[in-house]
């Protein structure tokens, strides 16, 4: 029975492993799938996001990003199976694209999709064998601004449905989350083609989902972040970034972690990432590494991720392949 409660609420609730085969639940809050970084480009940096620029996901991180983006606009489509290692059948879908209206105005819009594998449980009532298949998703729909100069501003509202199989009569769920973020970029003076950038983001302030009696919070971060993108020249490319995130809900997990990573891009078309996200395991977080590589050509993107961790991790070989076109 452990194990069936274990697949489906692995990421509803997450687990610390305090031993080999020893799992102690820590609930950090429902539809934990949304702490999931969606797309390849930031999996492959650690998880680094919030003043990450040229990001066709930004309506998932810091929406204001998409400002500072060199292209008019984007999309990309991620399929990532995790907890590969655990038991088949978890899976992320998502797609994320931006539009600019015009200098000062974008767009935002995205979709994600987690899949859980088909469960069998026996229905408490009945004592019947029955087969659940447990699904959530969200709708994600924003605006970014630049208010002066260098600065940008964005919100991003939340549909979030969460549908965990009718275990014990519970039904579907929905909840309503916004998410606000702001950037700021400014150029080196004694470096051409080299800027800094500064960011920070509110995520999954919203209500609560009701799965039974009981309501349970969404979880909700506070992080801030930097970048410096170093173009040497036409050939060589460098940008390291790092971000600092605060779990404020649920109130007794409350938690800070790290994220670092760095993309290095030879001749335009060809990049290669590594990071390192570091986290408190009692906290329901966890410790990994992450590489990365992507080709880009005429506004095609492809970009591939891996995450490496310690064997009782449940997201240890993960991986995400996107695809995407900017313009």
């Amino acid at each position: 029975m452990k194990k069936i409660l274990f697949s489906i609420f692995i990421l509803t609730f997450a687990w610390n492993v305090k031993a080999q085969d020893d799992l102690a639940p820590i609930n950090t809050g429902a539809v934990n799938f949304l702490t999931i970084t969606p797309d390849a480009r930031s999996a492959g940096m650690g998880g680094v996001s919030v003043a990450l620029p040229g990001n066709n996901n930004a309506v998932f991180y810091n929406g204001a990003t998409s400002i500072i983006s060199p292209q008019n606009g984007g999309v990309t489509y991620t399929y990532a199976p995790l907890m590969r290692d655990y038991e088949s059948g978890h899976s992320l879908n998502s797609l994320g694209g931006f539009y600019k209206i015009n200098e000062r105005n974008v767009i935002l819009g995205g979709f994600r999709y987690y899949n859980y594998p088909s469960t069998g449980i026996i229905n408490g009532n009945e004592e019947m064998y029955e087969s659940i298949n447990p699904k959530e998703w969200v709708i994600d729909l924003g605006y970014a601004r630049e208010i002066i100069p260098n600065l940008a501003v964005s919100a991003t509202a939340k549909l979030i449905h969460s549908d965990m199989g009718k275990i014990g009569g519970a039904q579907s769920a929905n909840a309503f989350a916004v998410d606000l973020g702001a950037v700021y970029q400014r150029s080196f003076k004694f470096m051409d083609k080299a800027s800094w950038t500064a960011g920070v983001q509110v995520s999954n302030l919203g209500s609560k989902i009701k799965y039974l009696k009981n309501k349970e919070s969404l979880p909700a971060f506070i992080k801030a972040g930097g970048s410096v993108d170093l173009s040497f020249n036409p050939i060589h490319r460098l940008i390291v970034a790092a971000d600092l995130g605060y779990r404020m809900v649920p109130s007794d997990v409350r938690a800070l972690g790290i994220s670092a990573g760095a993309e290095y891009t030879l001749v335009e078309h060809f990049l290669f990432r590594g990071g390192y996200h570091y986290g408190d395991k009692k906290k329901g977080d966890a410790n990994y590494a992450t590489a990365g590589l992507g080709i880009h050509y005429l506004g095609a993107q492809v970009d591939f991720s891996w995450l490496f961790a310690e064997k009782n991790t449940p997201m240890r070989n993960s991986y995400w392949l996107s695809f995407g076109y900017t313009f």
